[in-house]
C-alpha cells in the first residue's frame, strides 16, 4: 500500500477555477467542516460534500477566483498538508466554475407531516385539536381511518419543516 506521503497533495491538471475539488476526506465530511478549511482563505459561497464512489471528495466554491488561488497556493507550499479531522485532505482545481446542487425530491425535505395518533378515535382528530398550527400555516389535513392507529398527513403551506 502506497503511503500518504507518496500521493501528490495537489493535481495542477485543471486552469484555475473558484471551485476546489477536495479528495480523502473522512467518511461524512460536513459543510461546516469544508466551510472552517476554506475560512482562512475567503468567503466560502457553497459546498458539496460526501461525492464520489467512496463519498470522500467535495466541492469548495469561493465567491472570488483569488480566494481559491490563495488555498491551493498556501497547501502547495506549506510543509502542512490540508488535514480535516486530521486526514490529510488532496486539493485541486475543479473543472466547475460553481457548484450545481441538482437536489431531487427525495433529497429535499417535504412539506408534509405524518402524525400518528394512538388510543383516539379518528373522527375525533381535527386540525384545532392537534394545535400545530405553532409550527407553521397548516392548510389541509387528510385522516387514514383504516385498521391500527389513526394516521394522517398535515400539509403546510409556509414550507416550515418539522422534525420529531
Amino acid at each position: 500500500m502506497a503511503s500518504v506521503s507518496s500521493q501528490p497533495q495537489f493535481r495542477y491538471t485543471q486552469p484555475p477555477s473558484k471551485v476546489l475539488h477536495l479528495r480523502n476526506l473522512p467518511w461524512e465530511c460536513t459543510e461546516e467542516e469544508l466551510v472552517e478549511l476554506g475560512k482562512p482563505f475567503g468567503k466560502v459561497v457553497n459546498t458539496k460534500c460526501n461525492v464520489g464512489a467512496n463519498r470522500n471528495q467535495a466541492f469548495i466554491e469561493f465567491a472570488d477566483l483569488n480566494q481559491a488561488i490563495a488555498m491551493i497556493s498556501y497547501y502547495a507550499s506549506s510543509s502542512e498538508p490540508a488535514q480535516v479531522r486530521g486526514k490529510t485532505v488532496y486539493l485541486q482545481y475543479s473543472n466547475r466554475q460553481e457548484i450545481v446542487n441538482n437536489k431531487t425530491a427525495a433529497d429535499v425535505p417535504g412539506n408534509v407531516l405524518l402524525v400518528t395518533i394512538e388510543g383516539a378515535d379518528a373522527r375525533l382528530v381535527s386540525i384545532d385539536v392537534l394545535h400545530l398550527d405553532i409550527y407553521g400555516k397548516i392548510v389541509d389535513m387528510y385522516v387514514n381511518e383504516s385498521a391500527g392507529p389513526c394516521q394522517g398527513n398535515i400539509f403546510d403551506g409556509s414550507l416550515v419543516l418539522w422534525e420529531k
